[in-house]
């Protein structure tokens, strides 16, 4: 009816072929301006799309040493997605400069194992990871070759999280092999390559000794040094050279039994290379139980 009365209009003044297009111009524009005041078209509603989890990964997982986790995948950001950590890490933190697609989260295990990374979107489960942290390994580089030790959290935590806690600091970065005693034992880990002894920067360490840990003072293994005094460790260590931990059923065991000696002394893992190292520190010449020549251990750094 409307085109109707609009097209005699036009017609009646001279049915002009100008006239007529310009009428079904403005007829266009009136049909569009009355369709979007009706809302038709949907225009202006926002939909916000579900987030997804394509993977979650890992840097070099180690324990009681920052490790990150990268949560990838779309519409990661704000709160769309929560992030958590179980096992191994009882909670992560977010790293600055996430996007919406990557997101990185940091943890310090507190024990060997697992450690699982999930991701969720209220409480629908997106995606879980789990990854390993294996057993620490520090390695020591001296004057006499290098030396790889594999501690042992599960058996002795307190002494493996002290001696870390020094090697984390650079502490024995430029000390010495300060006692040498063939057939028994090479120390260091206190005085520094000019000779002076070191002051200890964490507190005394409660000991761990053998009987609780089960951890025996067997050639090769690493142990925490201390005074006669039973909880006085602090960053002193030393590698047992031969089994100081003599059995009277067996005749081929030499060495004073450390195991039980005053306490006991506190053993927190193995050489697992190098001990042709320890060998040849083991064999300077010496004046009293101190080398001749310094034998300088120039860094020690957690390396897994």
């Amino acid at each position: 009816m409307l085109y109707e009365r609009y097209s005699q209009l036009f017609m009646r003044k001279g049915n002009c072929m100008k006239e007529k297009i310009i009428f079904l111009f403005i007829s266009a524009i009136v049909g569009t301006v009355f369709f979007s005041a009706c809302g038709g078209g949907g225009e202006g509603q926002v939909v916000t799309p579900n987030p997804s989890v394509t993977s979650i990964t890992s840097g070099t997982v180690m324990y009681a040493k920052q490790s990150s986790f990268t949560v990838n995948g779309n519409y990661l950001g704000g709160n769309a997605v929560a992030v958590t950590a179980s096992g191994a890490c009882g909670s992560v933190t977010e790293l600055a400069g996430g996007t919406s697609s990557s997101r990185t989260f940091a943890c310090k295990p507190d024990s060997v194992g697992l450690v699982s990374i999930t991701a969720t979107a209220g409480t629908t489960q997106l995606q879980q990871a789990s990854f390993t942290v294996p057993n620490p390994q520090v390695t020591m580089v001296t004057s006499s070759g290098t030396i790889v030790v594999e501690l042992i959290p599960e058996k002795a935590p307190k002494t493996v999280t002290n001696f870390l806690l020094y090697v984390n600091d650079g502490f024995y970065s430029n000390t010495t092999f300060h006692r040498v005693i063939s057939g028994f034992v090479v120390q260091g880990g206190g005085f520094g390559a000019d000779g002076i002894q070191k002051n200890a920067s964490h507190p005394t360490l409660e000991l761990e000794p053998p009987s609780v840990t089960g951890l025996t003072n067997s050639q090769g293994t690493i142990v925490m040094a201390r005074t006669t005094t039973l909880n006085s460790a602090t960053s002193q260590f030393f590698f047992n050279t031969v089994d100081n931990n003599p059995n009277a059923t067996d005749t081929s065991s030499k060495g004073t039994n450390l195991d039980t000696s005053g306490g006991g002394y506190a053993v927190f893992g193995n050489v697992i290379q190098g001990m042709d190292t320890v060998k040849v520190i083991e064999a300077v010449p010496v004046t009293g139980s101190a080398p001749n020549t310094p034998v300088i251990i120039r860094s020690v750094t957690q390396t897994l």
